[in-house]
């Protein structure tokens, strides 16, 4: 049987710098035309290359390049957006769908990394051991330098958004003694007898009543800065806080605030607002473990990624049944956690 020749055109960022050949992505879609361009900005593809597309998949750019509606205009024969990523939020999803453009995402590749990451964060701020590398490095060998610490056992972890991640947070916090809960008004009911855990009916149920706090929600209108001045204040004084998920979802002045108060004791932060442009003031903050938005990175989540893209890719040629299509409903997909 003859099978079109079809044009995919992998879009990389030129911040990130992923990788520079797509030879994974060739050997899987072998007889079709493989193209990767590295971009700061979509306006630096030619129109005459984006017309002529079929397939577009799109490794994880900075929020920054913005995926429009008047780009996703521009792609006049493309059937199919792989967004080789968890997030999608830096594409236009509605516009796509009201363009006939199906938009994939790959939610299961970096889970265990990013599960891992949350934990280590955690444990990091727990232990102070930004500030104990510090003291040690300028000379110091005094223990009693990090005092006050506390036992982690039987404390409370709450975890804003009860997905893939969250749910492998969770498993592994069991393992340290953590009660833990969550908030996500969209997870089916009965998730938390799956996990042994308790389930909030609202958020400020989950913020009045947890020592720790891990945010793992898909960052959208609904969620962005689900978390402000409001939240931080229902919040008990001396909690401390991780987001391994999207900068937005914490407004960052309240953050901010929140940790010069006291009420925030510590936080670990993967990601945050505006990245990479972290402001000045949370870098020079001891209590705060901050990371490059690196906690989806590992070697086999990086294939993981590529290869998944790919073969979604391929299954769409085919015209077989694919998962994780997040606007095939009408509107935006509204599960936000």
């Amino acid at each position: 049987m003859n099978i079109c020749r079809e044009k995919i055109l992998i879009i990389d960022s030129t911040t990130e710098k992923h990788f520079k050949t797509a030879i994974i992505e060739q050997e899987i879609l072998a007889g079709h035309d493989v193209q990767l361009v590295h971009i700061s900005h979509v306006n630096e593809i030619p129109l005459n290359l984006l017309s002529e597309v079929n397939y577009l998949i799109i490794w994880a750019c900075v929020p920054a390049v913005n995926f429009d509606k008047a780009f996703l205009s521009s792609l006049k024969n493309c059937r199919t957006v792989v967004k080789a990523a968890v997030g999608y939020d830096n594409i236009d999803i509605s516009a796509a769908r009201e363009l006939g453009i199906s938009v994939l995402n790959i939610p299961d590749y970096g889970t265990e990394e990013v599960a891992d990451h949350a934990l280590a964060l955690m444990l990091g701020i727990a232990r102070k051991l930004e500030e104990i590398n510090i003291h040690v490095k300028q000379g110091g060998w005094d223990w009693a330098s990090v005092k006050k610490l506390y036992r982690l056992r039987d404390r409370k972890l709450g975890i804003i958004g009860f997905g893939r991640i969250g749910g492998a947070v969770a498993r592994r916090a069991a393992a340290f003694g953590l009660n833990v809960q969550f908030y996500d008004p969209y997870a089916v009911s009965g998730l938390d007898k799956t996990h042994g855990v308790f389930r909030c009916e609202s958020l400020q149920e989950l913020l009045v009543s947890s020592d720790i706090i891990s945010v793992n929600a898909s960052l959208n209108r609904s969620s962005h800065h689900l978390l402000s001045h409001a939240e931080f204040d229902m919040m008990k004084k001396g909690v401390l806080l991780v987001n391994t998920a999207r900068g937005g979802i914490i407004d960052s002045d309240a953050l901010f605030s929140a940790i010069k108060s006291g009420k925030v004791a510590a936080a670990g932060l993967d990601v945050l607002e505006n990245e990479p442009n972290i402001p000045h003031s949370f870098r020079t903050l001891d209590n705060v473990l901050l990371t490059a938005h690196s906690a989806f990175y590992t070697e086999e989540s990086f294939l993981e990624m590529r290869t998944k893209s790919a073969e979604l890719v391929r299954q769409k040629m085919n015209g077989l049944h694919v998962r994780n299509c997040v606007n095939e409903n009408t509107g935006e997909q509204s599960v936000p956690y």
